[in-house]
């Protein structure tokens, strides 16, 4: 039971320190307690931990915390072998066992499906754990601070932590780290951000940078130099006010099955754990039980990560993606393996499920991979389609919740929801969930 000492009493715009007991995790970067009955939420805690906490800022329901001092550390703790966290924004969930943050990561799943959802009777799968712990992502954004500094931001703020690695970052990704700092001293131009991106195939570091205003063309030796350079950086784009400029190589390669790998454009989204992505693509084909006479609409469709292995199974596929450029790429990957039943539609997804209902299309199964956000009110649309089988990834339990919630009164059933881990030691979860009618 968490237990409070004497400055509880104090008036509500007093200071409030207690002692507190934290008995789980919210979905997000925080430990939860209770003081006087109402939940605290408290950054940087383990379940089992007893600590005393501050609280910053009190609502109806619930307050925030912070640490003062850990008074008995929970078992579940681990010493965080990066030296920047506490200082860096990212990487929440690195004080805690792997077993312990993939426990919470399926009771974030189970307990938004029930909660929020109101959804039961389903089977919810044991989550998948990442192939890596570490050094897993194939994809980072640095900051680029007033002084040339590279970075990222501390916990919500604007703050930079100057960094020299990554601990979750791919090897050739930290590598790059230096030649791009030196290559920032040498600019004229003013970059906000760089985003490093690495591919399956060797000297795939490419190296996306955005410029504050427009590019100085001063600047263009620098940026050949870097991209010719013998380490580190092998290709480069820089976004600016007057346009997309390229040096080097600046595409990667995406090996989704032994036979199968898309050439893109670095600047178009891939999935930040390639093998997670694989993994996600094995349970979606599995899951689906593709066969030559289905046809199929895949919803934010990208460049055809998904697209393009159902492609070889299926008799049709519409494939909806609002970026441009990912379309472009997903186009000449199809032509690259013949793939000539991807009837590729570039448009946003509500309008042109909207469109495919004045149409009076009929699919037999729908995919769907929505951002963050989810799929909000496109559910009746997506039920006069008439697909038997909805197979909707999602990156976020809870939008997933309400919009599976929504497809539930048009007739459609969760069938099994299978959480996998993409993100080691952040709050984040991926999912596929499954709906029959």
């Amino acid at each position: 039971m968490a237990q409070t000492n004497a400055k509880t009493a104090l008036k509500p715009e007093a200071e409030i320190v207690a002692e507190i007991v934290i008995d789980a995790l919210a979905y997000g970067p925080y430990g939860i307690g209770r003081l006087d009955g109402k939940a605290v939420m408290i950054a940087d805690t383990a379940p089992g931990d007893k600590i005393v906490a501050r609280v910053v800022e009190s609502k109806e329901r619930y307050a925030v915390g912070e640490v003062i001092r850990l008074i008995e550390p929970s078992p579940l703790r681990q010493t965080p072998p990066c030296p920047y966290v506490g200082r860096c924004g990212g990487c929440s969930w690195q004080h805690l066992l792997y077993d312990t943050q993939l426990r919470a990561k399926q009771q974030s799943v189970a307990d938004a499906l029930r909660r929020i959802g109101k959804l039961n009777d389903f089977d919810l799968r044991p989550i998948i754990p990442s192939a890596n712990e570490y050094h897993y992502r194939r994809r980072i954004r640095l900051q680029v601070d007033g002084v040339k500094r590279l970075g990222f931001y501390g916990a919500g703020s604007h703050d930079l932590v100057e960094i020299d690695s990554c601990y979750i970052a791919e090897a050739p990704l930290n590598r790059a780290i230096e030649p791009l700092r030196c290559w920032l001293a040498e600019l004229h131009s003013t970059i906000e951000h760089l985003e490093l991106v690495n591919g399956d195939e060797p000297d795939e570091i490419v190296a996306i940078a955005q410029t504050a205003d427009s590019f100085n063309s001063i600047d263009e030796p620098a940026c050949e130099a870097l991209s010719n350079s013998a380490e580190g950086v092998n290709g480069l784009i820089v976004n600016s006010r007057n346009g997309r400029k390229v040096w080097g190589k600046p595409w990667i390669t995406v090996t989704l099955q032994n036979d199968l790998s898309l050439k893109l454009d670095a600047d178009v989204f891939t999935q930040v754990n390639a093998a997670g992505n694989r993994h996600m693509l094995d349970q979606l084909l599995t899951a689906g039980h593709f066969h030559e006479r289905d046809q199929v609409l895949e919803l934010y469709s990208g460049a055809g990560n998904f697209t393009l292995p159902l492609a070889r199974r299926v008799k049709e596929i519409v494939a909806v993606e609002g970026h441009r450029a990912a379309i472009a790429n997903g186009k000449l990957n199809a032509q690259n393996y013949r793939l000539e039943n991807i009837d590729w539609l570039c448009a946003a997804v509500p309008q042109a499920v909207a469109q495919l209902k004045r149409q009076r299309r009929k699919f037999s199964k729908i995919v769907l991979d929505p951002p963050r956000t989810g799929a909000k009110d496109i559910e009746a649309d997506l039920a006069a389609l008439g697909a038997a089988m909805i197979l909707y990834i999602s990156c976020n339990p809870t939008t997933l919740a309400r919009d599976l919630a929504a497809l539930s009164k048009f007739g459609y059933k969760l069938s099994f929801v299978q959480p996998i881990d993409f993100f080691p030691h952040s709050f984040h979860v991926e999912s596929l969930a499954v709906m029959m009618r």
